[in-house]
């Protein structure tokens, strides 16, 4: 990914998302009572996921990572606890590389 720095230059930031996308492109992928489901690199989280987890709302980001269908899935499929939570951004931020996650 190539991003310029030339001070007349105006800063494409919608280009270096997609070279970004292109670069990652990974998702971490985990399972849960049986069920497969998929979430985006912490780096590439929606800022709302990071002041979510920054007010404690562990719900409100899941369901913001996971999307409706997937979150609803997920929360229905059994019991979630608070250190499967904690396992779950855990392993997802050593997967990325990310040292710790906001209040996780």
């Amino acid at each position: 990914m190539t991003v310029t720095t030339d001070a007349t230059a105006t800063f494409d930031l919608d280009a270096a998302r997609s070279a970004r996308a292109e670069h990652v492109g990974e998702r971490f992928t985990f399972q849960s009572h049986g069920a497969t489901y998929t979430m985006p690199t912490p780096k590439e989280w929606p800022i709302q996921t990071t002041a979510l987890l920054s007010k404690g709302d562990l719900e409100g980001a899941l369901r913001s990572l996971l999307g409706p269908d997937q979150s609803q899935e997920f929360l229905a499929g059994g019991p979630v606890t608070m250190g499967d939570i904690e396992a779950l951004f855990t392993a997802v931020a050593k997967w990325s590389g990310v040292e710790t996650l906001p209040n996780s």
